[in-house]
């Protein structure tokens, strides 16, 4: 084969190698106007990209409580340990738990709750949340 021959095919090989990849890429961008989902991070972090959280004082029944509900907004399955403490006029309350929070299209499943009994509605609770996708 002649040395400007084979040149000549490596390089319609490059082209249209380039527009394949081009077309693939193009399949897996989000459509116009959407913005991507976002990624969890590496390691365990809160993942405040990927996590919504909403903290409540409310009663069940005669029982306060007091809810930390986290909803998970990635396609990736988190796991998380959350830490609070509360401190109010009738005392002190300390709770962990952990959380699996699926990927955010099952929906219903990307949202879990932990609950914590206290000694009143209404204090100052202090949190924290340790995540990790996977």
């Amino acid at each position: 084969m002649k040395p400007v021959l084979a040149l000549r095919s490596i390089g319609f090989a490059l082209a249209l190698a380039g527009c394949c990849a081009t077309a693939a890429a193009a399949q897996n961008a989000p459509a116009s106007g959407q913005t991507p989902p976002p990624v969890a991070d590496a390691g365990t972090t809160g993942q405040s990209n990927c996590i919504a959280e909403n903290d409540s004082f409310k009663r069940r029944g005669q029982q306060p409580v007091l809810e930390i509900a986290l909803e998970n907004k990635c396609e990736q399955r988190i796991t998380c340990k959350v830490f609070v403490y509360v401190t109010s006029a009738k005392g002190a309350a300390q709770g962990r738990g952990t959380l699996v929070l699926a990927p955010a299209s099952r929906g219903a499943a990307a949202k879990k709750t932990f609950t914590l009994k206290v000694k009143m509605v209404g204090g100052s609770s202090q949190s924290a949340r340790e995540c990790r996708a996977g």
